[in-house]
């Protein structure tokens, strides 16, 4: 009789099998990795999709690869600069870490001042989140929580790591079982922005372009060109979809992630259109579709965001109400 082995665990993460393979390191609200991972056999090779936000997670993540696949991650994919999707690069030094020539740009342009900010200010927000009168519903607590406890857990003289392997549209990873394809259609969610995909099993892992569940962030993105990139992934009529936040998707999460999109250039339009301010704008309600949504705190900023925007934007291409 042959025991079944069971499955890897991590504090920081679960993992969630996509396909035989293929697996997920879906995040823990309260661990340090904040965004999900994609763990990927090729066949004489391994890839992470995504790095986490802290070493210590990134670290489980590169054990869990190992026993998953049978080998520690070759290639590293850094979907976007942001740093809970990178900064667990260090950890993967035997690796190959890869991005859009863009990604690898802003990440040496301007990852160093985001991680000496989140700990200069992340102390105090740490404190106002466990005092008396915290702003947040009890319910989103414990996932900014840990995002914030996560990065002032780790070492002060963490070293940042940009990539050492780039491409412009799009790269194919090859192995003998199977082939990621990791393509760019520009910035939508940030400045440059890449999602894996592979055709055999028609599962896209999208980083940030996706959420499920969960505000996304519009402060570091264009509204407009996020849902072209949307729009194009669908017509590769993915089966499954892997979010960089939330749980693990399908097709039709594209499709509310486009909603909300639209939703958020709807708000400002009419807005704009009825001579509203920007602080009377930040007060709008979140739209009853999205009341359960967490990361509600995202909603104010990316208003101002889409509002910005609109206000450099010619009239003919401002949000329409």
């Amino acid at each position: 009789m042959t025991r079944r082995r069971s499955p890897p665990k991590s504090r920081h993460f679960r993992v969630v099998r996509l396909a035989r393979g293929v697996h997920a390191a879906i995040a823990r609200s309260t661990g340090f990795a904040l965004c999900n991972s994609g763990i990927v056999d090729l066949g004489g090779a391994t890839v992470v999709f995504d790095s986490m936000l802290t070493p210590m997670a990134a670290e489980d993540l590169s054990r869990v690869a190992a026993r998953l696949t049978g080998r520690r991650p070759d290639w590293v994919v850094n979907s976007h600069w942001h740093g809970d999707h990178i900064w667990g690069n260090s950890i993967f030094a035997k690796a190959h870490v890869v991005s859009t020539r863009r990604t690898r740009g802003e990440i040496q342009r301007r990852s160093v001042a985001q991680w000496v900010e989140c700990r200069r200010e992340f102390p105090k927000e740490l404190a106002a989140l466990n005092g008396p009168e915290p702003s947040l519903p009890p319910r989103e607590r414990p996932g900014l929580r840990g995002w914030l406890e996560g990065v002032l857990a780790m070492p002060s003289d963490h070293r940042i790591v940009p990539p050492d392997v780039t491409f412009t549209d799009e790269l194919v990873l090859e192995g003998s079982r199977r082939s990621l394809h990791l393509i760019s259609y520009g910035g939508g969610h940030s400045p440059s922005d890449v999602f894996g995909y592979l055709p055999d099993e028609r599962i896209v892992f999208a980083g940030d372009l996706t959420m499920v569940g969960m505000h996304p962030s519009v402060s570091d993105g264009w509204t407009d060109r996020w849902i072209g990139i949307l729009r194009r992934i669908e017509e590769l009529r993915p089966e499954q979809v892997l979010p960089g936040h939330g749980v693990p998707g399908e097709r039709r999460h594209l499709a509310i992630e486009i909603a909300y999109l639209r939703d958020l250039e709807r708000i400002v339009g009419r807005a704009m259109r009825q001579g509203r301010r920007l602080r009377e704008l930040r007060g709008t309600p979140v739209p009853s579709a999205y009341s359960d949504w967490t990361f509600s705190f995202m909603f104010p900023d990316n208003l101002t965001r889409v509002y910005r925007l609109a206000r450099r934007a010619p009239a003919r291409t401002r949000p329409a109400g």
